[in-house]
């Protein structure tokens, strides 16, 4: 077994960029100094990619169980077994199993102690669902494998935003904001910006859900029933929450600078303005697993699948930000009161995560 941390990168959906990315970022020699890539795919796939591409092929050895893990070299777990035809641009069934196949293999591997933690190329989220996958994302995925409540973060090195509310569809959107489950995410993000991301007192702004914050409820009463209330609970704790701000405002006027995590009420209402200046290098983390998961922070990007111009900034900071977490965890759990070994991921049932420290 390497004594180098051992990640997992799932090839994702290879009519997207997923194969594309993988290459670039493994090409790069020095990837191999900092750890030991055990990819799940099949070396037809990057036969294919290569050849089209017209970039070397990767040199992989083959992985069947730990004892095939080798270190200073690319490792390829295969995994599925149904014939494939590759369509760059184009989603389909097949692809989405062969995505599916390779994430349920990785997380078994996991379990099994072969790596420690895991790079996901991008899904398509439909076609992996018709494949069989009872979760429209990744996210959902992992914490039902691991028993724990998780939370979704987008970052890049000047922002980090999560989100009440997460894949579901706006008109759900308002019956979810409850006073609960608002606090429920502000101590979660609170927990996670500390231990994974060593912050010792961090500051988090909190967003309103309706035009100008609904204007003293004139547009909804949503802030003064459930976000408001939550916030105070927040700081009843000890909590440095503040708001709930109008977004509008607060990403217009840069407040976002001023402050180490923004929770928003659902999805795209801090994922636009996220995307908007960390499309390129931004990351998509999942934090709350006795894991880390790590992600780029765009999708299949089909319309320029298998042309060669994908930019790997996003896949190669998530790769590197998963050393990070890691060391950060390290150094929380050994100051930290509360004694919990997060490491021991492979425990039954993996009931020791990060949500059981709140």
């Amino acid at each position: 077994m390497s004594k180098k941390p051992c990640i997992g990168i799932t090839i994702g959906d290879y009519n997207g960029v997923g194969p594309e990315l993988i290459i670039k970022t493994l090409s790069n020699e020095l990837v191999l100094n900092y750890c030991t890539p055990v990819v799940y795919a099949n070396t037809y796939v990057f036969k294919f990619y290569t050849e089209l591409l017209e970039m070397p092929l990767l040199n992989f050895n083959i992985v069947r169980n730990a004892n095939d893990i080798k270190e200073g070299q690319l490792n390829l777990r295969v995994c599925g077994n149904d014939r494939i035809e590759i369509t760059p641009g184009t989603p389909s069934t097949s692809a989405g199993k062969f995505a599916y196949d390779a994430l349920q293999l990785a997380v078994q591997d996991i379990k099994d102690g072969i790596i420690e933690n895991i790079l996901t190329a991008p899904i398509d989220k439909k076609s992996t669902v018709d494949a069989g996958l009872s979760f429209n994302g990744h996210t959902q995925y992992f914490a039902y494998e691991f028993g724990s409540a998780a939370q979704m973060i987008l970052l890049n090195d000047d922002m980090r935003v999560a989100m009440v509310t997460g894949h579901n569809a706006l008109n759900e959107v308002a019956e979810r904001i409850t006073s609960e489950n608002v606090l429920e995410q502000i101590e979660t993000l609170h927990q996670n910006l500390q231990a994974d991301f060593g912050i010792t007192k961090p500051k988090i702004a909190v967003l309103g859900i309706n035009p100008h914050g609904g204007d003293d409820g004139l547009i909804g009463t949503e802030e003064i029933d459930h976000i408001k209330p939550a916030v105070k609970q927040a700081q009843d704790k000890g909590i440095l929450a503040i708001g709930p701000y109008p977004p509008d405002g607060f990403f217009g006027s840069a407040n976002a600078d001023n402050f180490d995590g923004i929770l928003g009420m659902y999805h795209d209402q801090v994922l636009i303005p996220f995307k908007q200046v960390a499309f390129a290098d931004g990351i998509n983390y999942t934090a709350g697993l006795p894991i880390i998961r790590t992600s780029p922070d765009h999708g299949t990007a089909y319309d320029i699948a298998g042309k060669g111009v994908a930019d790997s900034a996003s896949f190669i900071n998530a790769l590197y930000l998963i050393n990070k977490i890691h060391r950060n965890r390290l150094a929380y759990y050994d100051t930290s009161v509360q004694q919990l070994d997060f490491r021991d991921h492979r425990r039954e049932k993996f009931s020791i995560g990060l949500p059981n420290l709140r």
